[in-house]
């Protein structure tokens, strides 16, 4: 399972796509960082004396200024841009999270299918040994056709649900080959893809306190608190200086400028109101989330509890039994003690606890999948885990 979920954190999209908003993250905090690019302007104008025995002149001249923005802002900009950058790794670590949950449920329903494919094809080998024996037995004239007839038809009717199963698990096998690698094997086994996990529930809710998301969400409300702190340090006018040089023909000026805006029309009353909502939204944002992995926790935990005791009861109890009815059934109709009614029941029966138990394994290796996106850890129910 590994070897799978590696291939696919290579190879698949979604890590290009985290790469890149890591990057744009990285460059906002660079553009966060930078200072105001210097102006300089150049003039040259043309004199018009209006006094007649002057003359005319071209004065020309340069300037150069550098805004300066107040420390305290462009330090809360900054910190705003860490922030961002937090936010942009930890929803890189969700969107990874989430490929390991996709590639572990694909793993795990081409596991399914193809223990299916197995079993539909043991028990379409015992139909056709069966099918064989009541030949043999109607050629003997021991049985009647009717009876024979019947064997044939379930012997046909397991071969087809044989084939039907292999194409299952030959299509589970194309969709995972999707996320991972198109070059997998026909016939790949999974070994630890339907493990079931042990968990207890106290640990499992200390790792969900801890989950990327969350903490993304408060990486989110401390880039709205450092911006709110810098759009209200914007309320101050940045300070722009400056030095500047005319020549004319019988002077030369040079000075220096002090400027500032007036803030007459507009004190920022509008960025901080946003920067604001934004801060609340993430606030809200923290409370839903955790409101929505305490449930989905509860819900997993509840789904893997079940499955497992399931699972536990049908491979310690119910499968022993089974397959020893099986076996005495299939020892008694051959030797004719028994009828096909008998012997078919029992097949039935076996059957059906058969898929029962591959799907209680099933549903709670999918709850185990379950439980690592709410619990943030991918690694979870891939170790230490045990099979019934």
């Amino acid at each position: 399972m590994q070897h799978l979920l590696d291939c696919a954190e290579s190879s698949h999209p979604t890590h290009a796509a985290i790469a890149a908003a890591r990057a744009a993250a990285t460059a906002q905090l660079q553009a966060a960082g930078a200072w105001a690019n210097p102006e300089f302007n150049l003039s040259m104008g043309r004199t018009s004396p209006r006094v007649s025995d002057l003359e005319r002149d071209l004065p020309y001249g340069g300037s150069l200024s550098q805004r300066l923005t107040w420390w305290g802002a462009r330090q809360d900009r900054i910190e705003a841009g860490h922030a961002r950058l937090g936010v942009a790794e930890a929803e890189g670590r969700v969107a990874l999270l989430t490929l390991r949950a996709e590639v572990r449920r694909a793993a795990i329903a081409y596991a399914t299918a193809l223990e299916a494919a197995e079993q539909a094809a043991e028990e379409a080998a015992i139909a056709s040994e069966l099918a064989a024996t009541t030949g043999k037995r109607l050629a003997a004239g021991e049985v009647d056709r009717s009876l024979a007839a019947r064997v044939r038809l379930e012997a046909a009717t397991a071969t087809l649900q044989r084939d039907a199963r292999r194409r299952e698990a030959a299509t589970a096998l194309s969709v995972l080959r999707t996320w991972c690698d198109p070059r997998l094997p026909e016939g790949l086994v999974i070994a630890d893809a339907l493990t079931i996990p042990a968990c207890d529930p106290q640990t499992v809710a200390e790792a969900a306190s801890q989950h990327p998301q969350l903490q993304a969400i408060a990486q989110a409300m401390a880039a709205a608190e450092s911006t709110i702190a810098a759009e209200r340090q914007a309320r101050i006018p940045d300070l722009t200086i400056g030095v500047f040089a005319d020549r004319e023909a019988e002077k030369d000026t040079y000075g220096m400028t002090v400027g500032v805006e007036i803030p007459l029309w507009d004190r920022n009353q509008a960025g901080i109101a946003q920067a604001e909502a934004e801060h609340a939204q993430a606030r809200a944002a923290m409370r839903s989330e955790e409101q929505r992995l305490r449930r989905d926790l509860a819900e997993a935990l509840g789904a893997i509890q079940t499955a497992q005791g399931e699972a536990r009861a049908l491979a310690d109890d119910a499968i022993p039994v089974a397959e020893e009815t099986i076996r005495l059934r299939t020892a008694a109709f051959a030797s004719g003690d028994a009828s096909l009614a008998d012997l078919l029941e029992s097949r039935r029966a076996v059957h059906q606890i058969r898929t029962e138990l591959r799907d209680a394994r099933r549903r709670a290796a999918l709850a185990a999948v379950d439980l690592s996106v709410v619990i943030g850890d991918p690694a979870f129910g891939l170790a230490a885990a045990s099979r019934p």
